[in-house]
């Protein structure tokens, strides 16, 4: 069992102490590719909005084995380089090509050693996955003075192929709480009431650790490396200065207002989700009275104009992450567009759409991926089970902040008839 040197001690720079436990991993996690990003060759970009279906969507891309990803998000990698809110001086999510070529040379052999370490595939071994467990522990609680080589140890201890039963194992003893885990099944204990700890560089529900093949320079050369996080939709210019010789394609995941609101709120009330603590209480109404533990806690991406927004109702709170979203999205400019309610659309539909994202991308539709897209996957990272027309349950609040900026962008999207929104 783990034990903690001093359990619930919260440490005086958590992020720094983070990165002193990363640099003792590193040996152990293998040797990262050297220069990755000026050696990948094809970055995709998923933007959409929160709540959009981005997990779902990332989950059936990771079924071919012609893509590379990232485990998880991008955002714990930006935060351990000081590129989150606040300390890039955005006061929001958004980064440009001035932050990269502004951040320290230190910072950039961080971010660069990170990225190549955490680029991949899924696999099928698990000869790495203690080290990689390891990793996703200590940045995903850092406020804990957990040891990275007794949790490697540890995980290598428990270790079997049953990883909703490792991960119960591995947390068992730290102060490591299985709630903020997307585990099947109900985790031991109450439910919590406020966040995982008063700094986060990963948003819950956490990343599992899964069987992984590090990417190599031939993948690079030869596969796209898809990214898949909604603050991105602000960080455009930002990924194409940090990828100087990659073509940069922005594949756009939409969804109607009234669904992607009504997830928003659902995301909002849930014991997850937490990104930015701020220093003044949030006065939303419906959120900080019905969650106040939270109250401290802005959920999900963190869009300019947000400080208009901390005693707004939270059904409009909402309506402006998806507007906002979007806003930034298309004045980029995008290469492809997909509906989410294609991919729910089932099994044929699911799959026509996959086939057109996999005839754009110029990778085979066959194989695992072809049966993904037709056979379906798992609910990822859900609030509650997904079924057609589930924001009518809020439908006159929901309504009553579809204004007239939203409802432009719902048709410039292609959901002017709301009688269509499922």
């Amino acid at each position: 069992m783990i034990q903690t040197k001093d359990p619930g001690r919260t440490v005086d720079s958590p992020v720094a102490e983070v990165v002193r436990r990363l640099e003792v991993l590193r040996p152990l996690r293998g040797t990262p590719v050297p220069h990755f990003r000026a050696k990948v060759r094809d970055l995709v970009v998923v933007a959409s909005s929160s709540r959009g279906g981005s997990s779902m969507l990332a989950e059936l891309l990771r079924s071919s084995p012609h893509l590379l990803h990232l485990r998880g998000e991008l955002n714990p990698l930006l935060r351990l380089v000081g590129l989150d809110h606040p300390h890039s001086g955005t006061g929001s999510d958004a980064l440009d090509a001035a932050h990269w070529h502004g951040l320290p040379p230190r910072s950039r052999e961080l971010f660069d050693a990170e990225l190549a370490l955490d680029a991949g595939s899924p696999g099928t071994g698990v000869e790495n996955l203690a080290v990689d467990a390891a990793w996703r522990l200590v940045v995903q609680w850092p406020g804990l003075d957990l040891d990275p080589v007794d949790l490697v140890r540890t995980a290598e201890a428990v270790l079997d192929r049953d990883l909703p039963r490792f991960a119960r194992a591995l947390t068992g003893g730290t102060g490591v709480n299985p709630w903020y885990y997307d585990l099947p099944g109900r985790s031991p204990g109450p439910r919590p009431a406020g966040p995982p700890g008063d700094v986060l560089l990963e948003e819950p529900p956490f990343v599992l650790p899964r069987p992984w093949r590090p990417a190599n320079e031939h993948d690079l050369a030869t596969k796209p490396l898809v990214i898949k996080t909604p603050g991105n939709a602000y960080r455009l210019g930002f990924l194409r200065a940090a990828f100087p010789n990659a073509r940069l394609r922005v594949l756009h995941l939409t969804r109607n207002p009234a669904a992607s609101i009504n997830g928003l709120v659902d995301g909002w009330l849930h014991h997850g989700f937490h990104a930015y603590r701020l220093d003044d209480p949030l006065r939303i109404a419906g959120y900080a009275d019905v969650r106040p533990a939270d109250r401290h806690w802005w959920k999900f991406d963190l869009p300019p104009r947000w400080p208009a927004y901390t005693a707004a109702a939270l059904p409009r709170v909402c309506a402006h992450q998806w507007w906002s979203s979007h806003r930034a999205v298309l004045a980029h400019g995008t290469d492809h567009t997909v509906r989410f309610e294609d991919l729910i659309s089932g099994p044929h539909g699911r799959a026509d759409a996959v086939e057109r994202i996999a005839d754009w991308l110029r990778i085979p539709f066959d194989g695992p991926l072809k049966r993904a897209a037709t056979d379906g996957i798992a609910a990822t990272v859900s609030t509650a089970a997904p079924r057609p027309g589930r924001w009518r349950a809020r439908e006159t609040e929901i309504r009553s902040v579809l204004s007239a900026d939203v409802l432009a962008m719902a048709e410039r999207l292609g959901y002017a008839r709301d009688d269509h929104w499922i």
